[in-house]
């Protein structure tokens, strides 16, 4: 699980202590893209972007999108940090909360899916993150229905899932986009005309080709360039 945004000083594991000091003594009067992203950063479409849960350090970055809402998808409550960044910068903050997909007897109703995706849908919203703990599961599976919602096949669709959630990907996420009745949205998705938001042309991947070739379910949709994402770690 992420860390929150301010780490619990007496409980900080050897990796936020690390990255913590790399944020402190890093210069915030150089090229944006320097900045320290969350874990699992990318670009879903220009507007929209996806990642982990964001720590404190990784704050001046974010301001530099210009973002006006930010949706969590956890229940990990926000530090003083967080809801002043939120503040300083006007952004409005939606806390819907998505089931982890680990147990069948287990899912979130559609409609819970539906009001994320209308927010996403309304470029009113944009610039957007939608962000959960690891940016891999409940934030794979969102933005597998709003690539449904784009038209895609429904294969592209699985191999971005499995591009960010490598290697621990879910079959349950699987069944989950599979299933999603995208029609319930085809209204709004028709009127926005989401199936023509431009996809970034320099996605950033989690796991290089060579690695994705030994996924039964290896395409890329044509779109998209096969680009691996810079190691956080």
């Amino acid at each position: 699980m992420a860390l929150p945004l301010l780490e619990k000083s007496s409980n900080s594991s050897l990796k936020g202590q690390f990255e913590k000091s790399r944020f402190k003594s890093s210069t915030l009067d150089h090229d944006p893209t320097q900045y320290d992203f969350p874990q699992n950063f990318g670009e879903v479409v220009k507007g929209i972007y996806r990642s982990s849960f964001p720590h404190a350090w990784h704050l001046p970055a974010l301001r530099k999108l210009g973002l006006k809402t930010i949706i969590t998808l956890v229940e990990e409550p926000f530090t003083t940090a967080h809801s002043n960044f939120l503040t300083e910068n006007g952004i409005a903050h939606h806390r819907i909360l998505i089931q982890a997909n680990k147990d069948p007897a287990v899912k979130t109703p559609d409609h819970i899916i539906v009001k994320v995706l209308e927010i996403l849908l309304n470029k009113a919203n944009h610039p957007v993150l939608v962000h959960c703990n690891k940016g891999k599961h409940r934030t794979g599976c969102i933005v597998g229905c709003f690539r449904k919602l784009q038209n895609w096949d429904i294969d592209d669709v699985i191999t971005e899932y499995l591009n960010y959630s490598f290697p621990k990907s879910r079959p349950l996420d699987e069944k989950f986009i599979r299933s999603f009745d995208e029609s319930q949205l085809a209204y709004l998705a028709q009127i926005s005309d989401v199936a023509s938001w431009q996809v970034p042309t320099n996605p950033k991947f989690l796991i290089e080709p060579k690695e994705l070739e030994h996924s039964p379910k290896r395409r890329i949709h044509s779109s998209l360039s096969e680009l691996s994402m810079p190691d956080y770690d």
